[in-house]
C-alpha cells in the first residue's frame, strides 16, 4: 500500500513538474510586443487558445542557451522551442526585457514564465 501511494504522489508531482505557462510579451522578428498565452504540458501545446498534441524531440544548444524542443500537431509538424534559463536583452539604451525565449514555428519571442 506504502509503494503504490509513493508511486501515484511521485507520478503527480512528475506531471506537475512538467507542466509550464508562458506569457509572450514580445515579438523578436517584427522588434514589437506581443500577447498571447503558451501553455506546455506533457503531451499537450496551447497557443493562445489552439491546442495541439505534443511530442518532446529533446534538447538543443546554440549559443551558449540549451532549449527543450518539441514537435507539434498531427498532420503537418509544427516546431516549438523553448529555453531552459532567462537571458535579459538590452533593444536599446533605456530599454532592457528579460525572459525566456519560446520559439514557434521559426518564429521568436520573449516570454516570462508565470508558473
Amino acid at each position: 500500500m506504502k509503494k503504490t501511494l509513493i508511486f501515484m504522489v511521485l507520478l503527480i508531482c512528475t506531471i506537475v513538474a512538467n507542466a509550464a505557462t508562458y506569457r509572450v510579451k514580445y515579438d523578436v522578428n517584427n522588434q514589437r510586443k506581443s500577447s498571447f498565452i503558451v501553455k506546455v504540458e506533457s503531451n499537450r501545446l496551447t497557443i493562445g487558445s489552439s491546442a495541439y498534441n505534443l511530442r518532446r524531440m529533446g534538447t538543443i544548444t546554440n549559443s551558449g542557451l540549451t532549449f527543450n524542443s518539441y514537435a507539434y500537431g498531427s498532420g503537418e509538424n509544427g516546431m516549438f522551442c523553448v529555453s531552459t534559463t532567462s537571458i535579459t536583452v538590452e533593444k536599446d539604451l533605456f530599454t532592457k526585457l528579460t525572459g525566456y525565449i519560446v520559439i514557434i514555428d521559426n518564429k521568436a519571442y520573449l516570454a516570462e514564465k508565470i508558473n
